[in-house]
């Protein structure tokens, strides 16, 4: 079998995230509600990824990687902050605590098409950087995406070394 010709090599914010905990959630549930909350948690992140201007690039369980163009980094943040908001919800109305935790990163990756079927895909060390950013619920950013916010927006992040990320509490104002 031949690699795939289709290549492109682009810079591109990263998002990853999944539901923090969920190990602990699923506990408290039985199989066909696991099921409706991962089918409520695709439905939304493809909803709210794609209204804020991304799209997802594949899903893996509890977790999601989405892509946006360079500058859309506010936006990528923006996705998540509603994201988490409306897995609360969710989490709420099934009576189960419900946290996001997410990634976000800039980065030059390789854009592909890999199997048989062609699958689209991400690849290269900025994938890799986003996915070990840290885990649990909150979200991080790189010193890439930090850059790119307004004045306004850089508040709330805390840096931590090394790498360079910031974090930034849920309950923080937005």
């Amino acid at each position: 079998m031949e690699p795939s010709s289709e290549f492109r090599e682009r810079a591109l914010v990263m998002v990853l995230v999944d539901l923090a905990r969920f190990t602990r959630v699923m506990s408290e549930l039985g199989l066909r509600e696991t099921a409706d909350v991962l089918d409520d948690f695709y439905r939304a992140t493809q909803e709210i990824v794609e209204q804020q201007g991304g799209w997802v690039v594949k899903f893996v369980g509890d977790a999601c990687l989405a892509a946006f163009a360079p500058d859309d980094a506010v936006a990528a943040i923006d996705t998540v902050d509603v994201l988490t908001d409306r897995m609360r919800r969710l989490g709420d109305a099934r009576g189960v605590t419900i946290e996001v935790g997410a990634n976000v990163h800039l980065a030059s990756v390789a854009e592909v098409r890999l199997g048989t079927h062609g699958v689209a895909d991400l690849v290269g060390m900025g994938v890799v950087h986003t996915y070990r950013m840290g885990g649990g619920a909150g979200i991080r950013i790189s010193e890439p995406v930090y850059r790119k916010l307004p004045s306004a927006r850089r508040g709330p992040w805390r840096k931590r070394q090394p790498p360079a990320t910031y974090e930034r509490a849920m309950s923080e104002d937005r």
